[in-house]
């Protein structure tokens, strides 16, 4: 997967629970390699650049670490460490190393930057146990726009920070502003960087209900960025909900090819076939997404399962499915129950109208007057 200088704001479409799972371990080096030659601490820190944008994590740590070693208090050094680590999934030593950073040089643009990013990062890792950090990041974020409030980084940073905050409209104004930053002559964001904070803007409109403003955005993004999984992602959900059904099967295609890893990308692209009325298509993708790494945090992928199966009678796979599906909800879920009784129901078999009529009734006491469990309670013999 292709790694973005910047955050971008995650798919909100159907898709919350999978945001926050990639967590990564952290090793130096494995054992039986030789230890990479360092030499200055600049060069080190160029090194360390090098296999951070390659991807490789623990080496470019590696080589930042050195760096330190030769001059403890260089701030790009603790900055490039500080991105490893979060690369890593290890936040709270990367919060260390950023605010070391910032402790040798306080107006160190980028670690107030990065800060904020990790900040955010840690939150969605575990909303619970860190439900302040997105206050930190704000925070963060807001010293450094006094530091430059026209550098787009920083207003990119802002606006992510005031999305996850369910501040919208400020979100839309400061994101706005740093599209239109990131597009000056003078800027030195890459194509790759400007497409990401088009994806950041898009989703803004697309939680403020401005679809084919958002669509613009994604498109942009897509333009700036063809290689983009997430502009493409984008593209294609934003396109589903205008009912443009060509477009979105083509987008998320795109998008499950550029980045087969990404759960998002998968999950929607079936749920699109499926509700496009392309069925048959729609079962072996559904059937991979719930296969891979994180579905178990998305039940709402084994209800439509459930329910692909259903449609092509395949009811046995039906039951299973659902059963996966109501069981995950957490909370519990009134449309899992209800499509759990309808596979009960269809199949028939010995105590299946019975445990129909339980999954029924326990979707109307999740959701009391749920009008399809109603219903379908009301028909049962």
């Amino acid at each position: 997967m292709r790694r973005n200088r910047f955050e971008s704001i995650p798919l909100a479409w159907l898709l919350a629970a999978v945001l926050a799972l990639a967590l990564f371990g952290s090793a130096l080096a494995q054992d039986g390699q030789a230890e990479p030659a360092v030499g200055d601490a600049q060069t080190s820190i160029a090194d360390g650049d090098f296999y951070l944008e390659r991807g490789d994590c623990p080496l470019a740590q590696f080589f930042y670490q050195e760096a330190l070693r030769a001059e403890p208090q260089n701030a790009d050094a603790q900055v490039g460490k500080g991105r490893a680590l979060s690369c890593q999934g290890a936040y709270a030593h990367a919060i260390e190393a950023f605010q070391a950073a910032l402790s040798a040089d306080p107006n160190h643009l980028a670690a107030h930057v990065h800060l904020a990013n990790t900040y955010q990062n840690q939150y969605q890792s575990d909303p619970g146990a860190f439900s302040g950090r997105l206050a930190d990041a704000l925070d963060t974020i807001q010293r450094a726009e006094r530091i430059d409030a026209n550098d787009a980084r920083v207003q990119n940073t802002k606006g992510l920070v005031l999305y996850r905050l369910g501040e919208f409209e400020q979100a839309r104004v400061t994101l706005e502003r740093a599209v239109a930053l990131a597009a000056d002559p003078g800027s030195t964001l890459t194509g790759e960087d400007r497409s990401t904070v088009q994806v950041n803007l898009g989703s803004v409109y697309r939680e403020l209900g401005e679809f084919e403003m958002a669509q613009q955005a994604f498109r942009r993004a897509v333009v700036l960025d063809p290689a983009s999984s997430s502009a493409r992602n984008n593209l294609g959900a934003v396109a589903f909900l205008l009912g443009d059904c060509d477009t979105a099967e083509f987008e998320l295609s795109q998008a499950v090819s550029l980045d087969p890893s990404s759960l998002a990308a998968a999950s929607q692209l079936g749920i699109t076939l499926f509700e496009c009325g392309q069925v048959a298509a729609s079962l072996p993708r559904l059937e991979h997404a719930v296969q891979m790494d994180g579905a178990i945090f998305f039940p709402p992928l084994f209800t439509y399962l459930a329910r692909a199966y259903l449609e092509v009678g395949q009811v046995d796979e039906a039951v299973r499915r659902a059963q996966h599906g109501a069981l995950l909800a957490d909370p519990e879920s009134a449309e899992a129950y209800y499509w759990l009784g309808r596979a009960y129901q269809r199949r028939a078999g010995q105590g299946d109208i019975d445990r129909a009529r339980d999954a029924y009734r326990r979707a109307l006491e999740v959701e009391p007057g749920y009008p399809e469990a109603q219903e379908a309670l009301t028909q049962l013999p």
